[in-house]
């Protein structure tokens, strides 16, 4: 099921599972379709940020902006809720938790940092050789290689949409912030990454558990955890909303 909702004059396209309050975020270049399997099992409401799948455009200047959309659809939708980031969306649900707490019953950052460093040959592939990054992309991305021939078409298809967030995450760095205490997670955070995720390695997901956050690994799995290994992450994400709601006195 889809909802249409309105963000100021911003048509923002939500995929609906059952009703729970759980907001997926996709990664650089994705839309919402990348959660399906989480949708179907858990439940919740996987975002299209603007610009990306069956959303309308905005102009995004930094991350923050995207956080914004995000957020504001969260309060139409249940007005706070567990929020569920993916590599660029785990970038996203950061700032969401810094800029509009309100929203936020608990995080969930999925293969992500607190800075997100791409290469300049990825930056300027894409410019440049756009087939060629796409692929190289995609074989990053994942660690089963099944996947890699469709997402290098898909990445490819993408390639402006794609080349946009990457300089985004390239811009975005809180590392500081957190190494001076300015930022330390009160409320429940779960950090999950696949084993052999190339792109945002464990050590990245590791770092948060300094500032309050617990960290899962996923076997067989590399950037693209949910995709690669949706059973093993599904049940990490069904065991900690298990516990939120524990913590809040939910049943």
């Amino acid at each position: 099921m889809r909802l249409k909702l309105l963000v100021g004059n911003t048509k923002i396209s939500v995929l609906k599972g059952s009703d729970v309050p759980i907001f997926y975020i996709h990664g650089s270049g994705g839309d919402a379709e990348i959660w399906t399997k989480q949708l179907e099992e858990i439940g919740g409401y996987a975002i299209d940020l603007p610009n990306h799948g069956l959303s309308g455009n905005a102009e995004i200047r930094t991350i923050d902006d995207y956080a914004y959309f995000v957020a504001e659809t969260i309060k139409i939708v249940s007005g706070k809720g567990i929020v569920v980031g993916h590599s660029l969306g785990g970038a996203i649900a950061q700032k969401i938790f810094l800029n509009h707490r309100e929203t936020v019953l608990a995080l969930v950052l999925v293969g992500t940092g607190a800075r997100l460093r791409v290469l300049p040959k990825v930056l300027e592939g894409l410019k440049e050789m756009p087939s060629e990054t796409a692929k190289f992309m995609a074989d990053m991305a994942f660690h089963r290689k099944e996947f890699v021939e469709l997402f290098a078409k898909l990445f490819e298809a993408r390639a402006e949409i794609l080349l946009k967030d990457l300089m985004l995450c390239n811009e975005f760095d809180l590392l500081e912030d957190y190494k001076a205490g300015n930022i330390k997670f009160d409320v429940p955070t779960l950090a999950i990454v696949g084993e052999n995720d190339f792109l945002t390695p464990v050590k990245y997901s590791q770092f948060f558990t300094q500032y309050g956050a617990e960290v899962r690994i996923i076997k067989n799995a590399g950037h693209m955890v949910m995709l690669e290994n949706p059973e093993d992450f599904n049940a990490e994400l069904r065991n900690f909303i298990g516990l939120v709601k524990n913590s809040y006195g939910k049943d």
